[in-house]
């Protein structure tokens, strides 16, 4: 009975042996599928990040050229330029050349845009018209300048 009771037992044994080795291995290839569809995800969110990167620094090099060719209104650019600043936010308000746009961006975002200015009377939108030319009159060989130093620091990355 002695004997019986140890082959089954080393039976059982053996069962269970092989039961835990199936599911490590199951447990493995899971690991295995869920960091390659990390990778995957890190990918391309890093694809994802750079195209955005690259989005935002197109659309700098495209607001530095309208300002500077006078296509633009300089304190829309600033304005446009700031929201992007902000989204990229890696050390570009560290750089002295583009000081005013956060400053003519500053003293101006009380004036109103879009429908909002559209909803003005006549006599309240010539108002505001005057305070963005007077920002304009102040500030507007350094904002000239800031935009030919955003297209200077977006040429490299436009180019490729």
């Amino acid at each position: 009975m002695k004997g019986v009771m140890f082959i089954v037992s080393q039976t059982w044994a053996m069962t269970l042996l092989c039961l835990a080795l199936l599911i490590v291995g199951v447990l493995l290839a899971v690991i295995w599928r869920m960091s390659l569809e990390l990778r995957r995800r890190r990918a391309r969110q890093a694809r994802e990040k750079a195209q955005a990167e690259y989005q935002c620094l197109s659309n700098l090099n495209v607001i530095g050229r309208a300002m500077h060719e006078g296509q633009m209104d300089l304190v829309e650019g600033c304005l446009r330029a700031r929201v992007i600043i902000d989204i990229l936010d890696a050390g570009w308000w560290e750089d002295d050349k583009l000081a005013v746009i956060a400053q003519v961006s500053d003293s101006t975002a009380h004036l109103n845009t879009h429908q909002a200015r559209s909803a003005l009377t006549a006599r309240e939108r010539m108002q505001e018209d005057r305070q963005r030319l007077q920002v304009v009159n102040e500030h507007e060989a350094a904002i000239l300048q800031a935009a030919n130093h955003l297209v200077s620091r977006t040429d490299n990355v436009v180019a490729r």
